[in-house]
């Protein structure tokens, strides 16, 4: 049996933000370092399910924390994330979506 591997999927990236919640964390996150009570006041959504989606996005790989006194400070665990949000924001503005099904191509006619 080969023993789990390390390194994060693209597969797994692309899972966590598919999710609209994991998405925001991870584009908060690209900005700067932050706390759980910070996440929660920026992204107006309960304490348990910021917790939780962090959780899942240390557990991907994708975020990491560390200990600042009373706080745990998150932060994303490689620029290369900023990256990877950002082109997709990019080409979500460029483009166009179109419907090629039947119902809307009866409605043209």
């Amino acid at each position: 049996m080969n023993p789990p591997s390390s390194k994060v999927s693209d597969v797994n990236i692309y899972k966590m933000l598919s999710d609209e919640s994991r998405l925001k964390i991870i584009k908060l996150l690209s900005q700067r370092e932050m706390d759980v009570s910070t996440l929660i006041d920026n992204l107006a959504i309960n304490q348990s399910l910021v917790s939780h989606k962090l959780r899942e996005l240390r557990e991907n790989g994708l975020v990491i924390s560390y200990r600042s006194g009373k706080n745990i400070i998150y932060k994303i665990s490689d620029d290369l994330l900023k990256n990877v949000v950002k082109t997709a924001e990019d080409a979500g503005s460029k483009i166009e979506t179109i419907c090629r099904c039947v119902e809307c191509d009866d409605e043209k006619i």
